[in-house]
Formats: structure tokens, C-alpha cells, sequence
């Protein structure tokens, strides 16, 4: 589909209508490209790179002399771990055209009316791109404040006392999810950052602010990403000392009653050597006072620990 951009309106034209005059926006399945590049003034490099099978391109922008040219894996925040859309862009002088690599949701299609629904009067390339470029940030807000809210739980239960290893790994995982919306959010960055230098003089002065208001968004949504993933390092941080706290209290009752048996031992074992000529092996009372013995041990050895406040 093609569209011509007017001050009035928004044409959807065929492409035999189009003519350099015209500030006109596209967006094109890969095989629609191939058909058409020539006609539209594209080099077949380009037209290479978006046929190629890449899952793992970085997103990016190129600058040349006469267009730019860039590709986004579109990730969504709130499930990073879900099959990708791909899109391709390529910009010119009086032309935008956003190529249709992955989408079988159609929502990179629907990405696309949606910035022409909301320019659709004195629209302009740079408002355009601008309204497909800010649709990948949409949901960014949304995922900071999900997962603020799941680390507060997370802290909740650790001051409660209730965790245990699966809360490390839990920590983990999203420490992983936060890390791949921080590398995206800093490439969008750095694509609305190139835009708005504007090295080929491919825009207005005017639509430039548009990109410096998506840059912005990106680096502030990535800013928020990285204070989360550091509130995590402090929450396993916690967490480390919390197990190591549980496990010295475990092995202090282990000490003491290491220690409290020490001294009963050595009562049996002395009494239990049956020399004939013991004096309290025939004394009547010898049995109690054995007893009495190693209840006192017992207690002074409680007593002692108590105010060493092992326990």
C-alpha cells in the first residue's frame, strides 16, 4: 500500500501515481519490494538485505549519502522470551517505505495505519516514522511497573522470612528479561538518536524534534530498566546474606549440642571402665548422683550459651 502525504491528507495511491514531488509513505511485503525496487529507486543491496534470513540482526540504522536504511526485531516487553516481528525501514528524500519481514500478526501492518490514522492531516515523513517508532514503546511503562511490582513481592516475602533457593533463580530469570529490554531500549535509542542527526538532510528542521521525543523515551525507558536490575543485585545481595544467616543459626544449635554432649561423654565413658576398685560403683546413691551430674552440666552448659547468646 501506498500513500501520498499532503497538508491536507493522507491519499492512498497506486504506484504508478508516484513522482518525486510527493512526499509518500509504503508499506511492502518482501515480494512486493522485489517487484517494485526498481521502480521506487532502491539498490538491490538493500533488497538483499531484507531477503536474507537473519533472526539474530541487530537493530540498527545505516546512514549513506541519499537514504538510510534500518532493521527492528520488534521484542515485547511484557514476554521477551516469544517469537519476534522483523521489519525493515528504508527512508529517501520523499519517501518512507517499511518492509514487512516477520509479522504474522499483522501488527507491524497495523503499526503502520495507525501513524497514518493519527497524521492524517499536515502529515510529514518525520511524523510518520515518528508514529511507527513510538509504538514500540507503548507497552514499555506497563513492563517497568509489572516488574517494580513483582520485586516488591519478592522483597516482601524475603523480609517475612518466606524464600528459599527458587527465589535466586527467580531472581535470575528476571534479571535476564530486564537485560534484553535494557539492550533494546538503548538500540532504539540509538536509532532515534540517528535520525534526529540527520547526516543525509533527509528531513525537515521541524520533524527533528520528533526523533529527540523518541530518543528521550527510549533512554529514560532504559534508564528505568537498568535501576531495576540493580534493585535485583541488591535483593540477591540480601538474600545471599539472609541463607547465610539461616545457615549460622542452624550450625550454632548444631555447636551446642556438639558441645553439651562433649562433657556427658566423658561421664559415660569414665563410668563405663568398670575398674574394681571404682568407689562409686558400690555406693548406693552412685547411679543419682551421675544423674544429677550431667543434669547440672547440661544446664551450666545452656546457662553459657545463653549469655553468649548462641541461641
Amino acid at each position: 500500500m501506498f500513500y501520498i502525504l499532503s497538508e491536507n491528507e493522507v491519499k492512498e495511491v497506486d504506484i504508478k501515481e508516484l513522482d518525486n514531488r510527493n512526499n509518500c509513505v509504503a508499506y511492502l511485503s518482501t515480494e512486493e519490494l522485489e517487484e517494485n525496487f526498481e521502480h521506487l529507486g532502491i539498490n538491490r543491496n538493500i533488497l538483499h538485505d531484507c531477503m536474507a534470513d537473519q533472526p539474530h540482526f541487530r537493530n540498527s540504522i545505516d546512514i549513506y549519502d541519499n537514504f538510510s536504511f534500518g532493521i527492528i526485531n520488534i521484542l515485547n516487553v511484557m514476554n521477551v522470551h516469544e517469537p519476534k516481528d522483523r521489519m525493515a525501514f528504508i527512508i529517501k528524500k520523499n519517501q518512507f517505505i517499511l518492509v514487512k519481514l516477520i509479522d504474522d500478526d499483522d501488527s507491524c501492518k497495523q503499526m503502520f495505519e495507525d501513524a497514518i490514522g493519527r497524521f492524517n492531516q499536515n502529515a510529514s515523513l518525520g511524523k510518520i516514522i515518528f508514529g511507527i517508532l513510538e509504538k514500540l514503546l507503548v507497552n514499555g511503562n506497563k513492563s517497568i511497573e509489572s516488574t517494580e511490582k513483582r520485586i516488591i513481592k519478592m522483597e516482601q516475602n524475603l523480609v517475612n522470612g518466606k524464600f528459599d533457593q527458587s527465589l535466586n533463580r527467580d531472581i535470575f530469570n528476571q534479571r535476564r528479561d530486564l537485560s534484553l529490554q535494557k539492550n533494546y531500549y538503548e538500540q532504539l535509542f540509538d536509532i532515534g538518536t540517528q535520525l534526529q542527526e540527520n547526516e543525509n538532510d533527509l528531513f525537515d528542521e521541524a520533524d527533528l524534534r520528533y526523533f529527540e521525543i523518541f530518543a528521550t523515551k527510549a533512554e529514560r525507558l532504559s534508564n528505568n530498566t537498568q535501576l531495576l536490575s540493580d534493585n535485583l543485585i541488591h535483593l540477591r545481595e540480601t538474600l545471599d546474606a539472609s541463607l547465610n544467616y539461616n545457615l549460622n543459626k542452624t550450625m550454632n544449635v548444631f555447636t551446642v549440642v556438639t558441645t553439651i554432649f562433649l562433657p556427658l561423654t566423658l561421664i559415660v565413658g569414665w563410668y563405663g571402665m568398670n575398674f574394681k576398685y571404682m568407689p562409686e560403683l558400690g555406693w548406693k546413691y552412685g547411679y543419682l548422683s551421675v544423674v544429677f551430674l550431667s543434669v547440672i552440666v547440661v544446664i551450666g552448659c545452656l546457662i553459657f550459651f545463653k549469655k553468649r547468646k548462641f541461641f
